[in-house]
This record gives C-alpha cells, structure tokens and sequence, in this order.
C-alpha cells in the first residue's frame, strides 16, 4: 500500500471520526435542545390560549356582575320605594279617615306588581261610616292621589250600625284600589 492510500484512508477514519464527535457534541445536543424549546413554545402557545378563554370568561362574568349589580340596585330601590311607600300610604289613610270619622274595618296590601318605569300596590280596604263621610273620604283620598279608584272596584253594603250623631245607617264599603310606585321595576 502506498503511503497516499494510508494517509487517504487516515483521513477519512479522522474525518468520520471528527463527524461523530461533532455529532454527538454538537449537532444531537442542538437538535435536543430545538425540540426542547419547540415544546416550551407549544406549551406557552396553549397557555396562551387558555388565558385568551380566561379572559374571554372574565370579560362574561363583568358583564353578568353588572347586569345583577344593576337588577339588585334596582331591587333596593324599589325595596326603598316600598317600605317608604306603604307607611305614608297608612299614614295619610289613617289621618283622612279620622278627619271624617270613617273606620277601618279591614285593610290588606297585596304583593307589588312591576312593570317597566312603575310599580302598582294592589290595595283592598273596608272602610264603614255614613254615606256622607265615606264620599268625602274617597274624594280626598283621590284628589291628593293616594290611592287610584279608577283602577279598582267598589262594594257597598248597609251594615247594622247606626251613627251615633245622625242616627242614619252606616255603610259597609270594601274597596279595592291601586297605588302606583314610579320608578320600580325591572
């Protein structure tokens, strides 16, 4: 053999032995080390995503907070509205009645009724005195807009008492009638 064909040969066992050293330090270590961070970054890429959905969730849930922080406001106001309402309403009844010395027989407020911009307070009352006594009350009681006789209805009836002042029978009158609430609602 002839020493170009050793040296050749040499060569090429040093220049294969030089690949394999460079693969295995270099290049496996780089092609490792791309997957790694090829993983990292598929990885980020999903938290990305999820965070994308968390705000998303985030951005819903805000709008589900203030649409409820708007309904129970509104609630509390009309929950404000009603227990200043329904006081005055007893108050200012009370006071006229006692003004035309018209009794309470019977008085129930039924549960509020809710529409857009107002609110309606069923009302039934009976309410017994004389025919003169009772008209002046439901005129009042009218006139200053306490209660809403248009909206109900009205029963009358005689009962066995008898004034003490005019000796005319007293009448019996059960009322039903409506208070309106502005601003209650939805």
């Amino acid at each position: 053999m002839n020493n170009f064909a050793v040296v050749t040969i040499f060569l090429l066992v040093l220049a294969a032995g030089a690949g394999v050293f460079f693969y295995m330090n270099y290049y496996q270590p780089l092609v490792d080390e791309a997957e790694k961070i090829k993983t990292k970054i598929d990885d980020l890429e999903r938290q990305k995503a999820q965070l994308a959905n968390i705000e998303e969730e985030m951005a819903q849930l805000k709008a589900q907070i203030s649409k409820l922080t708007e309904q129970k406001n509104k609630l509390q106001m009309e929950s404000n509205q009603l227990n200043t309402v329904v006081p005055k309403l007893l108050d200012s009844t009370e006071t006229i009645a006692n003004k035309f010395k018209v009794k309470f027989q019977d008085i129930r407020i039924s549960p509020l009724v809710r529409a857009e911009d107002w609110s309606e307070l069923p009302v039934e009352m009976t309410i017994l005195g004389t025919f003169k006594d009772i008209g002046s009350f439901l005129t009042i009681m009218e006139k200053r807009k306490i209660i809403n006789l248009a909206a109900g209805s009205m029963n009358v009836s005689v009962s066995a008492e008898v004034d003490r002042d005019s000796k005319s029978p007293l009448l019996s009158v059960t009322l039903s009638a409506k208070v309106y609430i502005m601003g209650g609602g939805y």
